[in-house]
């Protein structure tokens, strides 16, 4: 069952130089405690009504703000100061001392990867050894070169242009991301 559709739960944060994990408050509350929830229930939460689209039309400028100061907002570490990174209510931070594991989850979220779920699954994979990432890593290379070469339906040029290209660079960051493990990575001899 989606445990997160039943209850609003105040989104996690990441400082990935301090190592540590940070909730933050729902943007609907700050909202209210700014005076600013009629105006964003229309932008927003009403999105298709008609009295949305004009005041949407008519309000460019209070739009301009919502996007700053509410949906683009950033949160900075309290202990360090440097931007945290919004890391999905699944995340569940190793200790602190596990830098190996810290340094594995922060290469994830490089690639894009976050806990962002219903709750239905919770995490997913998260590797705790360098070895077991790589294989990770490996196996969605793979994926991706297929998904290069191998493509289930007819795309215009454009479209075509635009897959191989998001494709390309998806392929190239993994790729990259693999060449700095194996370069830090050394076996141990036994």
């Amino acid at each position: 069952m989606c445990r997160y559709a039943f209850k609003t739960y105040k989104p996690h944060y990441v400082c990935f130089d301090c190592r540590k994990t940070f909730k933050q408050p729902i943007v609907e509350d700050i909202v209210m405690q700014n005076g600013d929830w009629d105006s964003y229930k229309l932008v927003y939460i009403n999105y298709d009504s008609e009295k949305s689209r004009k005041f949407r039309a008519d309000n460019p400028e209070v739009i301009n703000r919502f996007e700053k100061q509410y949906r683009n907002k950033k949160y900075k570490c309290p202990d360090c100061s440097s931007e945290m990174n919004t890391i999905g209510l699944d995340f569940k931070a190793p200790k602190k001392d596990k830098i190996k594991e810290w340094n594995i989850i922060k290469s994830m979220y490089t690639l894009g990867n976050t806990f962002h779920t219903c709750g239905c699954n919770g995490p997913g994979f998260i590797p705790k050894k360098s070895v077991d990432y790589l294989t990770y890593l490996e196996k969605i290379k793979v994926e991706y070169e297929t998904r290069l070469n191998v493509r289930d339906k007819e795309f215009s040029e454009s479209e075509l242009n635009e897959y191989l290209n998001y494709w390309s660079s998806k392929l190239k960051s993994i790729t990259k991301e693999i060449e700095k493990i194996n370069n830090n990575f050394v076996i141990p001899t036994s």
